[in-house]
């Protein structure tokens, strides 16, 4: 009887153990994928009522969160901006903010699984993001 409950014992402690690693291997932090996203892209921004060539970039600042910069192509111009405050929203989603000579607003990105490319929607300050934002590299 005693070596029946080791063995019982041991194969829950084992079936408990399993299933925990296998939680574990499949959840995702979301630092993980977050550093996936650094780079530079080619894309567009809707603005000025067209889509401008654009280039977005994604970093790690200093104090290890994410931030970036991009330029939109306005009619020859190259206009500057900067992204801030990016978190994640959920896996391969992020929120940042925007903020160019144009104003300040919401940017919500959605990354494609290996991370080339993202798709996503701008807005200004208080308002929902709906105005596309894309780049692939």
């Amino acid at each position: 009887m005693k070596g029946t409950n080791y063995i019982a014992n041991s194969l829950a402690a084992s079936l408990v153990l399993t299933g925990l690693w296998s939680l574990n291997v499949n959840a995702q932090p979301s630092g993980s994928w977050m550093e996936q996203t650094l780079g530079r892209y080619e894309g567009q921004i809707w603005a000025a009522g067209d889509l401008l060539p654009a280039t977005t970039e994604f970093r790690e600042a200093e104090d290890g969160s994410l931030e970036g910069s991009y330029t939109m192509n306005e009619l020859g111009e190259m206009v500057p901006g900067t992204l801030s405050q990016c978190e994640a929203v959920q896996v391969r989603v992020m929120h940042c903010v925007w903020n160019d000579v144009y104003g300040t607003g919401n940017l919500e990105v959605t990354f494609s699984e290996d991370f080339s490319s993202f798709n996503g929607y701008w807005g200004e300050e208080n308002s929902k993001p709906e105005f596309p934002w894309n780049g692939s590299r």
